[in-house]
């Protein structure tokens, strides 16, 4: 199947007190870009305290990794501290709050729901029999969690420095597979011992 690949990369925006209520996960308005494809990156400076009830991410699963402050979040029956160690994440269908403290900075990763499940499916050879659900917290100390970060960063290097690889459709398109299989593999999800018991397999 061969799939289009958007990757789309904003630099750092400075989300103003008042905005920061009713920011829209979903669509990101609040910078006045639009965004489309597989994978968006982001970044976001929050100069104040701010708390949020985002909207659901609907299409999304959306990755908050803080790279200066903290934050509290609330996912479900879940209550974490997000910090320079534990990033979170926010996902269909399940509800989150979030108290953002002054002085954080974030980077965003945003990737499209159904580009994740169809992956999935492709790589366990089935449809998949209930929704894709991640752990909230992600432990980025953790040496899988690094690798898919590396991979993130590179991607980003090359689309923000306009890299020929961006003109290469089938390289996009494998770049874009790697981030994925490894944001499956890396985080804990309701389909990791099944993705365990097929890698144990081939080996």
């Amino acid at each position: 199947m061969v799939r289009k690949v958007v990757v789309t990369v904003i630099s750092t925006v400075q989300i103003a007190s008042e905005e920061k209520a009713a920011l829209p996960f979903d669509r990101l308005e609040p910078v006045h870009l639009a965004t489309a494809g597989t994978i968006g990156l982001y970044y976001f400076d929050y100069g104040t305290d701010a708390r949020m009830n985002p909207n659901d991410p609907g299409d999304f699963y959306v990755v908050q990794i803080p790279l200066s402050g903290t934050a509290r979040i609330t996912s479900g029956a879940e209550e974490f501290d997000s910090t320079m160690s534990v990033a979170s994440i926010l996902q269909p269908g399940r509800p989150a709050t979030m108290q953002w403290h002054e002085g954080q900075t974030q980077l965003i990763i945003r990737l499209a729901r159904q580009s994740l499940e169809e992956h999935l499916q492709e790589i366990l050879g089935s449809p998949l029999v209930e929704p894709l659900r991640f752990e909230p917290q992600m432990e980025l100390g953790r040496p899988a969690i690094r690798g898919w970060r590396e991979a993130v960063e590179l991607l980003e290097h090359e689309v923000t420095n306009h890299a020929s690889i961006t003109a290469d459709s089938a390289a996009m398109q494998e770049f874009d597979l790697i981030v994925l299989s490894q944001f499956l593999s890396a985080q804990p999800n309701n389909y990791s011992a099944r993705l365990r018991g097929l890698a144990q397999s081939l080996t």
